[in-house]
């Protein structure tokens, strides 16, 4: 595993260091590329590392290193040489002002003396939030030219073989992973939280059957079954509209990736997806169709199939299962923090972040909750209709664009509509890979939005 571990790092060194120079230049569009290359294996490779060096110092070079290149994206983008923010012209649309106030009351949360969590428990909390900003920003002043975006493309696909790879090697070994590179020992001593379940890591590695749930290099494999909707958004939309460049061998990659990790709410977000993206290119009679035998084909194996699959069905639509029965739990609790407290309970009070005391907690098992219950029912609010204004304008700038614009509106209306159904179970916007590379493909398709109605208003005098 030393040479695992090593080849993580050089690889990871390799790509920071080339970003940076890119950033350095002004080209801050290439911050994408360490974001799919860089953050799946972001959690694992701390992992590997201090279990070689027993050393946390270590482990914070790497978080810092993380902070740092976003903060540089940053800064070039407000003062670099190219691009002088004294000479830019910036009119802020509707999701840049419902962006700006969610990120205000994220402030006014950190700042504020509000709950049992200490300051810079919030301000960590806070700066995991400001990273989303900073990404949608960065994302919303780039330029992707055909040749960029065919890296982009090319960084996917690799990222999907490599899935592919490590999940069949944990399969032939029956191992997982995280269980080679002592990811216990690592959570147990930096994020202080102690094994679960039969295989000595959490519960989220097993099914109910306590059969293994596999996550490659992602940080488990909640993580890695959300990230294979972008995966899967992306590898769909040549089906209508390049039929020619359709890679059934990815697909089949992707479709084994999301069985081997067994996450329900992503398995039924990726069929979520399908439908979605039938919808939107009006394929209304295959929609009816593939509807239908998903409902016939589910009551076919709740009175046909076997016992193990009819039970897990029944069960999770009747919260009577162990993962289902949590999640019902955390949203009670949540709910009821929310209505005794509909202006929150402060930041760093909820999900699974950094910066979150587990003892001190309150919910987190859906992003809604939390956010409801840190920052009141009007964050809620905002962050309902930031989604909601994004997949809108994604689905517009489909309809109307061709090449790359309309690949990248469909990845991020398919992905941030099937992101909803693992939002509401799980703390989704921590999955950095997929969170952070929506949020920047978002941005970039509300400066296309805005481009196209401009022309159109130009074209009307």
């Amino acid at each position: 595993m030393t040479i695992i571990a090593f080849l993580f790092l050089f690889f990871y060194c390799i790509v920071f260091f080339y970003t940076i120079n890119k950033i350095s230049k002004g080209e801050i569009k290439y911050l994408i590329l360490y974001i799919c290359t860089c953050l799946p294996i972001y959690i694992t490779l701390q992992a590997q590392l201090f279990n070689e060096f027993s050393d946390e110092n270590i482990i914070n070079i790497i978080k810092l290193s993380k902070d740092l290149i976003f903060l540089f994206a940053f800064i070039v983008f407000l003062f670099g040489n190219n691009n002088p923010i004294v000479s830019r012209t910036f009119k802020f649309s509707l999701i840049d002002k419902l962006i700006l106030l969610f990120t205000i009351f994220v402030t006014v949360y950190a700042l504020s003396p509000i709950g049992e969590a200490d300051l810079i428990s919030r301000l960590i909390y806070a700066k995991n939030l400001y990273i989303i900003s900073i990404t949608y920003l960065i994302g919303r002043n780039v330029k992707i030219d055909d040749i960029f975006f065919k890296t982009i493309k090319k960084t996917l696909k690799c990222l999907i073989v490599l899935i592919t790879f490590f999940l069949c090697i944990e399969f032939i070994l029956s191992t997982h992973f995280h269980t080679l590179i002592d990811f216990s020992k690592y959570n147990m001593v930096v994020n202080e939280i102690d094994p679960q379940g039969n295989f000595g890591l959490s519960w989220s590695f097993e099914t109910q059957g306590s059969s293994p749930r596999y996550a490659a290099f992602f940080a488990d494999p909640l993580e890695l079954s959300a990230s294979l909707l972008l995966l899967t958004s992306f590898l769909i939309f040549n089906f209508w509209n390049n039929k020619k460049n359709i890679n059934y061998f990815l697909l089949f990659m992707v479709t084994g990736a999301f069985l081997f990790s067994f996450s329900r709410a992503a398995i039924i977000a990726s069929v979520g997806i399908i439908l979605f993206g039938l919808l939107i290119n009006k394929r209304y009679k295959t929609l009816l169709f593939i509807f239908g035998s998903l409902i016939l084909s589910t009551f076919s194996l709740v009175y046909f199939g076997s016992e193990e699959i009819r039970y897990l069905i029944i069960d999770t639509l009747k919260f009577e299962n162990t993962s289902s029965l949590g999640h019902l739990v955390e949203w009670i609790e949540g709910v009821l923090s929310i209505l005794e407290n509909p202006l929150g309970i402060g930041l760093a009070m909820s999900g699974n972040a950094s910066g979150v005391d587990q003892a001190i907690k309150v919910g987190g098992e859906n992003q809604f909750l939390i956010f409801g219950i840190q920052m009141g029912v009007l964050s809620v609010i905002i962050y309902v209709l930031i989604l909601s204004y994004v997949i809108k304008r994604s689905c517009e700038v489909y309809f109307v664009s061709s090449n790359n614009d309309k690949h990248i509106s469909f990845i991020v209306a398919c992905t941030k509509f099937g992101l909803l159904l693992p939002l509401l179970t799980a703390n989704a916007e921590l999955y950095l890979f997929v969170s952070l590379a929506t949020w920047f493909f978002a941005g970039y398709i509300e400066s296309r939005y805005t481009e196209l109605k401009f022309e159109k208003n130009k074209s009307l005098y």
